[in-house]
């Protein structure tokens, strides 16, 4: 499944200048418009829950809005390149938690309703989930997806690119709908408490499904979008068979997560739920950990030959680095080492030291080398200077 790599001859000019506000194409007035009219719903949605619980709706703000900023830090290291500006992760994640939501909920309403008319009341009441909700949400938050593709082409160069606005609109759909959760689930709990209902859906639907849950499912499907989008040389009937295998895949992992299979043996407690969550849900997480780890693959690959084309001199990206140039938790490994062996001023050096090489190559493959690079050209010899003045007096030390 290996994604074409940087080719000079074939791409002779820098690549992925194009901004996420391109009022001059369709599918960012369609993004807009349509995000615009989520976010009034939305906040129509949750008004009354503001006005009749307003501590578990502000506290479940303030927990679902850490819970997204925890994900967001990690794709935004799992992408090495800043392949996107902060607006694209915003977009993606509006688009699932305001765009896609709006579409979604009266759509699984009218799929319920076709349930029960043609097979009867009592399969909507059971199943009705399970066949509503994946082919509306998967569809939805995969739209997303591909406008985005459309307003700024360019900015998809590799299958990461790809999945991490993918993972973005699944975790927006996913937090939207959690706050929902939380909010009526304090409306109609028992006991006078409006913590105890943002506690408990943190609990169960952010930590026991969190996981395996809509983030997942964009994720495979959003493969599918990569491998079409990144193998233009491929027949067109190969190239939609993968971005509809790769849907399928994702509808049935979420159609397994809603349907009430092995909920009459496992439905006692706790402990029996989180066995449940864990047997629906282990198979998504797996298959979405095996994309991520072919697209990180791809992109390591991809990012050594910017480097080798665009940064070739070893004064600025040494040998072991350049083992390490796209491999996070390899980079992290040498950082802790660093910091180990030598304190935290020569890890956070090392840091940044490998910060700056990693925007010098973004950089570079951008507008080309010059005087846009200069800056982090200087940048990392004068951290490179520093970092041997404080591992100097060991003669051990970390390359």
């Amino acid at each position: 499944m290996s994604a074409p790599l940087f080719d000079p001859d074939a791409n002779p000019w820098p690549v992925g200048t194009d901004s996420f506000f391109q009022p001059r194409r369709a599918a960012f007035w369609v993004l807009a418009v349509l995000i615009v009219n989520g976010l009034f719903y939305t906040v129509q949605t949750f008004a009354m829950g503001f006005r009749v619980v307003p501590v578990t709706a502000l506290l479940g703000s303030l927990v679902w809005g850490l819970y997204t900023l925890a994900f967001f830090l990690v794709f935004r290291t799992l992408d090495l390149l800043e392949q996107h500006p902060p607006e694209a992760y915003l977009l993606a994640f509006a688009w699932g938690g305001l765009g896609a939501v709006y579409f979604a909920a009266p759509a699984n309403i009218a799929i319920q309703s076709l349930c029960a008319k043609l097979v009867s009341p009592e399969f909507a009441a059971v199943w009705g989930a399970a066949v509503a909700g994946p082919i509306t949400e998967e569809f939805l938050k995969l739209a997303g997806v591909i406008l985005l593709v459309l307003v700024a082409r360019n900015q998809f160069q590799t299958y990461l690119s790809v999945l991490i606005v993918g993972a973005m609109a699944g975790l927006g759909f996913q937090v939207v709908e959690n706050l929902s959760y939380t909010i009526n689930a304090s409306i109609s709990f028992p006991l006078e408490n409006q913590v105890s209902p943002v506690l408990v859906n943190l609990l169960t639907r952010g930590l026991l499904s969190g996981l395996w849950s809509h983030a997942a499912y964009t994720t495979i499907a959003s493969f599918g979008i990569a491998w079409f989008l990144l193998h233009p040389e491929r027949p067109m009937v190969a190239r939609l068979g993968v971005a509809l295998l790769c849907f399928a895949l994702a509808w049935g992992m979420h159609f397994a997560w809603n349907s009430p299979l092995l909920e009459n043996v496992l439905n006692d407690g706790y402990g029996e739920m989180a066995i449940l969550l864990a047997i629906k849900g282990i198979p998504a997480m797996l298959a979405a950990a095996l994309f991520w780890r072919v697209a990180a693959q791809e992109n390591g690959a991809y990012l050594h030959s910017l480097a080798s084309w665009f940064v070739p001199e070893r004064e600025l990206i040494r040998d072991d680095e350049w083992v390490r140039l796209g491999a996070p938790l390899q980079r992290y490994r040498i950082r802790r080492e660093t910091g180990r062996d030598f304190g935290l001023r020569a890890r956070l050096t090392r840091a940044r030291l490998q910060r700056e090489q990693l925007r010098l190559i973004r950089k570079a493959a951008v507008y080309g080398r010059g005087a846009q690079t200069l800056r982090h050209e200087v940048a990392i010899r004068r951290l490179r200077l520093r970092l041997a003045l404080l591992t100097q007096p060991q003669a051990s030390a970390v390359a």
